[in-house]
């Protein structure tokens, strides 16, 4: 009698109540499906005004796969281009520390981390997932430049350059947008991004207005020597909106066209340069790209892979036919004259 109250009572707290019993995976706490969305969405970095990197769209339901590929092509072409260690250099090097340089670094890790933003704190790459389907953000660091990092991996995606045969580096990554200068979504954040970054390719409207009150008097001869040597690039404005409603697509456009001299004419077939805008929720990202964005698939990695694939599919007897015909047709012997 006495064990069995024993036991009756084990399963009950101070004030006689019975105890719930784990659920698991929450460390006995239930969560309803808001609260883990919740908590989700806490776990999620956010974007903020002034960050720099990869704006990538991938297949859907596997953004944290695509996560990974982004990270293993980034830190690949970082050690490529900027000579940055990866991941695995730091592991190989951390296990060849000997015991005394291990207590150091022990020790510096008690000490209080620098302040966020401090150059020898930041990583090269910063994967993001951001709380939105299908859309990931690499933040990036000197010396990376998003632009030339999202022009060679496309690049040799196209020539089949790569660890993989015919250069696929991803399963799930599509779209990649490099994301030079950024600021809040707002008409103030437009124009400090566009004039930072337009600047830095094209005569912009309001150099050209000072220009010409300073040469009224005599310097119409200086302006023209000026002009000769200065190109002139066409461009094209390609902006992307997501998650967002405060700035119109079209407002946006005139807007950042307001910004370029009218020297600089507008190509929206041939362009020499291509102005990417990427608005997500509350983020207004920009760069300027070279005029073969279109030619390398908007560069979407996945449409270059397939276009790739297209092209080593075309059988080789229909190519050895065609050079056979041509040497026929080269070396066959003129018909000689009637007589």
């Amino acid at each position: 009698m006495r064990d069995s109250y024993s036991k009756r009572k084990s399963h009950h707290g101070s004030d006689d109540r019975p105890f719930k019993k784990s659920k698991g995976g929450s460390n006995g706490k239930w969560q309803t499906p808001h609260h883990k969305a919740k908590l989700e969405a806490l776990r999620a970095k956010g974007l903020e005004p002034g960050d720099v990197g990869l704006a990538t769209t991938c297949v859907k339901g596997k953004e944290r796969q695509a996560l990974d590929e982004l990270m293993d092509i980034c830190e690949e072409y970082g050690a490529t281009l900027y000579n940055l260690k990866t991941s695995d250099d730091v592991d190989e090097e951390d296990a060849d520390e000997d015991i005394e340089s291990s207590i150091k670094k022990e020790v510096q890790s008690l000490k209080p981390s620098s302040k966020p933003g401090d150059k020898d704190t930041e990583a090269p790459f910063e994967p993001i997932r951001l709380g939105l389907d299908c859309l990931l953000f690499m933040r990036t660091h000197a010396p990376v430049d998003p632009v030339e990092l999202a022009h060679r991996i496309c690049i040799d995606a196209r020539d089949g350059v790569g660890k993989d045969k015919g250069g696929r580096r991803s399963r799930f990554l599509n779209r990649f947008t490099p994301v030079t200068a950024s600021a809040k979504a707002t008409e103030a954040g437009l124009d400090e991004v566009a004039k930072k970054v337009l600047g830095e390719h094209f005569r912009l409207a309001s150099d050209s207005d000072e220009g010409d009150e300073g040469e009224k008097d005599g310097g119409d001869e200086k302006k023209e020597e000026e002009e000769g040597k200065e190109i002139f690039h066409s461009y094209a404005i390609r902006p992307t909106f997501r998650a967002h409603n405060l700035l119109k697509r079209e407002d946006v456009i005139k807007k950042v066209a307001g910004f370029i001299d009218t020297r600089h004419k507008v190509n929206l077939t041939a362009p020499d340069k291509v102005i990417l805008i990427d608005v997500y929720q509350s983020f207004f990202g920009m760069s300027v790209v070279g005029g073969d964005w279109d030619s390398l698939k908007r560069y979407n990695l996945h449409e270059i892979h397939m276009a790739a694939l297209k092209t080593k599919s075309k059988p080789m007897k229909e190519v050895k036919e065609k050079e056979g015909e041509e040497e026929v047709q080269v070396d066959k012997p003129e018909p000689e004259p009637a007589k």
